[in-house]
């Protein structure tokens, strides 16, 4: 494989990772909306009535961030890649193993959230209460509504659930890949000069 191949998939690797932590960032702000206007519905239909989510919000707010993190290390790790392609004082700020460790933090973090936001989607719902109705009535009026309160019914919140363990599966690959031979600018110099031959 040519340089410009291993470099063109590796950046790949971070657009792909990229793209689908945007996507995530989203899917989050979308459920947060669709949160939004169910408790809405609840205040019309219910006397004094709230819903409250707020372990699916937290875990969402803390994806949210992870993914913007996850966005800006693309970029800079995309930069370094292609850091002969630059100008010297951007070349000068990549120091080795920046794209490795870097990875291997957010991996660490996005691997917490998982389990956590997997786990509340999987067996928690939202809870909806009234300041002026007692819980049995409240509970009546939801189950007669015929509106599902768990988290796993929720479509939006099903599929960033599902797209962020695909994030971490393709954050183990780009581990493994900026962590092989290939990514070492030793195997970039040897391809130069069997290329220049």
């Amino acid at each position: 494989m040519g340089v410009s191949n291993v470099r063109a998939s590796r950046v790949l690797l971070h657009v792909a990772l990229m793209t689908l932590s945007l996507a995530v960032i989203g899917l989050t702000i979308k459920g947060r909306d669709y949160l939004t206007a169910r408790r809405r519905e609840v205040a019309e239909l219910i006397p004094g009535g709230t819903l409250e989510a707020k372990s699916l919000v937290g875990v969402g707010v803390v994806l949210i961030i992870t993914c913007i993190q996850i966005c800006i290390l693309a970029v800079l790790n995309s930069i370094c890649i292609l850091k002969d392609k630059v100008s010297e004082p951007i070349r000068g700020w990549c120091p080795p193993g920046l794209i490795t460790k870097s990875m291997a933090l957010t991996f660490v973090q996005l691997t917490a959230i998982n389990i956590a936001q997997t786990t509340y989607t999987a067996t928690r719902s939202a809870r909806v209460s009234s300041i002026s109705l007692a819980d049995d009535v409240v509970q009546w009026l939801v189950v007669a509504s015929g509106r599902s309160l768990f988290f796993r019914d929720i479509v939006v919140v099903v599929d960033y659930t599902v797209i962020s363990w695909i994030i971490w599966l393709l954050l183990i690959i780009a581990i493994c890949v900026e962590s092989s031979k290939y990514s070492r600018p030793e195997y970039d110099n040897t391809e130069k000069e069997q290329s220049s031959k």
